[in-house]
């Protein structure tokens, strides 16, 4: 077993409970970490209900824990205008500048100066502005998704010409920022070879390492049920991607679907859907919307099958991730099931055009043998590729890289990390 290191973990928010796609990487991560052997203390941003319990913030995977206020600019309203056309004339993107935290900065600089730290995990880059210039460790930059890919890909979708010009110019500002923080990285955690490969293309000379998303298989959900006839989305509906794929599913697939099977139920779950999209969403027949829910394993268990009509995003989608573990059926757009090694037509079902997607869907709704054999198949791809066992072996394979200065070539960064003979 590889010798155990210090580990500073520095996060956006807190991991626990993991109710979205960031906390549910960042909450396996600590598990698998933990689980190797390896002392993190955890920082992280919270609200102020989080803050008045730390512990139940990293669900008992760190050695130590200090939660920082989440900065406050603007509301917590979700696009946050006013703060968002402030920050127009600055260089940094708006994410950066939402998070710069003087506290957090000092909580940072705190824990390096007292521990000499073999690594600090900085949870993606608008985390980046808080750690002091001064640190002197090996630096490795979670990258759950690339911000700036899901930009270009919400520009080619959206009709308004106000929204294109500021997506356009924070695309700009992220890609510039991304570059920056990625090649002064030690190491990069890339959940996907998609999204490694763009790495790569773009900073040849950057450490990336695969470290994929993934989910938990060994934990009870309930029962699942099966009506024949319940579709369900699920994600955060204040994430513009989710945003865009329900309207897209609502008015383009689901009516062709309805045609085929009249009495179908579809569910979109996921916290914060605003006033507004809850109305439009009203007005379609067959729609239900649950809005935030305590655990998201209860929703995927009334499914009878699981739909992400993405045209927009980056990353990998836990969602499908979810559902596989829980041996449901999934039909997916390409680039919703993007940087997954699922077999189309095997442990999942991939379409693009809305009457492919609605053919697909229909088919499972009405053939139950054919639906249970892919989802049996999904959850054996889950268990063997993304499950926190997956996840162990590729920390230590991507501590490996990172720490053996023959594999990982150690010429390129001004604090090197230590040999390979930590981890034998």
């Amino acid at each position: 077993m590889a010798s155990a290191l210090k580990i500073l973990f520095a996060a956006l928010t807190v991991p626990f409970p993991p109710t979205n796609g960031h906390r549910i990487r960042n909450s396996t991560l600590l598990r698998a970490l933990a689980e190797e052997g390896h002392a993190v203390s955890l920082v992280a941003f919270a609200e102020p209900p989080e803050l008045r319990d730390p512990q139940a913030a990293h669900g008992g995977t760190c050695r130590t824990v200090d939660l920082v206020p989440a900065p406050d600019t603007g509301g917590r309203s979700g696009m946050r205008p006013l703060a968002r056309l402030a920050a127009l004339p600055r260089l940094l993107p708006y994410g950066a500048l939402r998070y710069r935290s003087e506290a957090m900065t000092g909580v940072i600089a705190l824990h390096l100066a007292r521990t000499a730290f073999d690594a600090l995990i900085v949870d993606d880059i608008y985390l980046s502005s808080n750690v002091p210039d001064s640190a002197q460790v090996v630096t490795l930059l979670n990258k759950h998704d690339l911000t700036e890919v899901i930009l270009k890909r919400y520009l080619a979708h959206e009709p308004n010409p106000a929204k294109r010009a500021y997506a356009w110019l924070e695309c700009q500002k992220i890609r510039r920022l991304s570059d920056r923080v990625m090649r002064n990285s030690t190491g990069i955690l890339a959940c996907s070879e998609v999204d490694r490969k763009e790495i790569l293309a773009r900073l040849p000379a950057a450490r990336v390492a695969i470290v994929p998303n993934v989910v938990p298989t060994d934990l009870p959900a309930g029962e699942c049920v099966d009506d024949g006839r319940t579709v369900l989305f699920s994600g955060s509906m204040d994430f513009q991607p989710n945003i865009d794929g329900v309207q897209f599913f609502v008015s383009k697939v689901l009516p062709l679907l309805q045609a085929r099977v009249p009495n179908v139920r579809f569910v979109v779950a996921g916290r914060n859907p605003s006033p507004s999209l809850c109305r439009w969403l009203s007005r379609a027949p067959g729609v239900e919307v649950t809005g935030t829910v305590p655990d998201m394993r209860a929703e995927v268990a009334k499914a009878t099958v699981c739909v992400v009509p993405l045209r927009v995003g980056s990353g990998t989608r836990l969602k499908i991730l979810e559902a596989g573990a829980m041996g449901k059926a999934v039909v997916s757009t390409r680039l919703g099931a993007e940087g997954l090694e699922f077999t189309d037509g095997q442990e999942i079902v991939l379409a693009d055009e809305p009457q492919d997607l609605a053919n697909a869907v229909a088919e499972l709704l009405t053939d139950q043998s054919r639906r249970e054999q892919f989802g049996q198949a999904a959850r054996r791809r889950v268990e063997s590729e993304y499950s926190v066992s997956a996840l162990r072996r590729a920390i230590r394979a991507a501590l490996h890289q990172f720490y053996d200065p023959v594999a990982s070539g150690s010429d390129s960064h001004a604090t090197e990390p230590r040999s390979l003979d930590l981890l034998s």
